[in-house]
């Protein structure tokens, strides 16, 4: 009798606890619909501020099916705040609604700039080679005209989206911009980065020049798209090593040189050690280093000299980046990975101890 009361009680108990959990439950989902509910009619309420807006988009979720087509329709709204109205294309799904409304925007030279900019960003984003033909000849066609855009922010979205796909057509007028020199279709520093993006090996005679232009933002592009060129990598070599050439040049420089200098180790570790050289310039030859010893197989000599370096400089002096990075602390760090990861410098720490 006892155990029979026993097992009604229990199973009262679980049916209570049961009933709470799933009213628990019922009463979550109900105040999560009402935020979502509460957040999407925010985002759609002109009279509301643009911040109160665009926070509320944040809270939105995933839209509801119903919610699509207010997006593409507030997306068009030239009444709108331009901003609010990119947000409404991001917010989107990508299929054929989005992908029309995104087109008929762009190709309207009544539309702010800016709207136009951020929504081929977005396009060039979202975008997938395994878009129908059809779709992608349309894309390709409407960025095409945006290279000729009156607005340079226009112009440069539309070659981010386009070279990085080997556009024929954009890279030809990249090119024929840099080596006339004059009336850039985009600034030569973005224009020399994309044609590295595209292989910077393509484009040697044209980039050759701007090793030794006066802006450090053009040289600094071009010291790194010309790393893998034989008859420019002295010169970039020159220039990473210098402790007078601009600290930006210096640092894409040696980006350039890790990826394509089989020396590049040489140099390196001699910036690494050397208490003179700036914070930032050392630090950068350390995170160099590093991506050398993880992608090109350095000899085992050369991994350990690397790692007698970190050490040295994990028991030097304290030296900040100008991103407040310290030095001997990022060493610290660092060494033990080296340790753990490549078997030469572990060996070479356990028989040295």
């Amino acid at each position: 009798m006892y155990i029979k009361q026993t097992s009604i009680i229990s199973s009262l108990i679980l049916s209570l606890i049961l009933s709470t959990t799933l009213c628990a439950q019922v009463q979550d989902t109900a105040k999560l619909r009402l935020n979502k509910e509460t957040a999407t009619n925010t985002f759609f309420d002109k009279s509301k501020s643009k911040k109160d807006r665009l926070d509320a988009v944040k809270r939105m979720g995933y839209p509801e099916e119903a919610t699509f087509n207010k997006l593409i329709a507030l997306s068009k709204d030239k009444s709108d705040d331009k901003d609010i109205r990119l947000v409404a294309l991001q917010t989107h799904r990508y299929d054929e609604a989005y992908f029309n409304a995104a087109l008929e925007i762009i190709s309207d030279a009544t539309e702010p700039a800016s709207l136009k900019a951020g929504i081929i960003k977005d396009l060039g984003q979202r975008t997938t080679f395994r878009m129908p033909s059809e779709m992608r000849q349309k894309l390709q066609a409407a960025l095409r005209l945006r290279l000729d855009d009156p607005d340079e922010s226009v112009r440069l979205a539309a070659y981010r989206a386009l070279v990085p796909a080997h556009d024929i057509i954009a890279i030809d007028k990249l090119v024929e911009s840099l080596r006339k020199g004059t009336n850039f279709t985009i600034p030569p520093a973005d224009a020399i980065e994309l044609l590295d993006v595209d292989g910077s090996s393509k484009h040697l005679t044209t980039l050759r020049p701007f090793l030794n232009h006066p802006d450090p933002k053009v040289q600094a592009q071009a010291s790194r798209a010309l790393a893998n060129d034989p008859e420019s990598r002295p010169r970039v070599v020159a220039l990473a090593t210098n402790k007078q050439t601009n600290t930006d040049t210096r640092k894409n420089a040696l980006r350039g040189l890790a990826r394509e200098d089989q020396s590049f180790m040489t140099y390196a570790i001699r910036i690494i050690l050397d208490v003179e050289e700036s914070a930032d310039i050392r630090y950068e030859a350390m995170k160099d280093g590093m991506g050398r010893l993880n992608y090109k197989h350095e000899p085992d000599t050369v991994q350990i000299r690397y790692a007698q370096a970190i050490e040295r400089v994990a028991a030097g002096r304290p030296a900040r980046t100008s991103d407040g990075k310290e030095l001997t602390a990022e060493a610290k760090q660092l060494l033990p990975h080296l340790q753990r990861n490549f078997p030469a410098i572990g060996r070479y720490y356990r028989l040295r101890k």
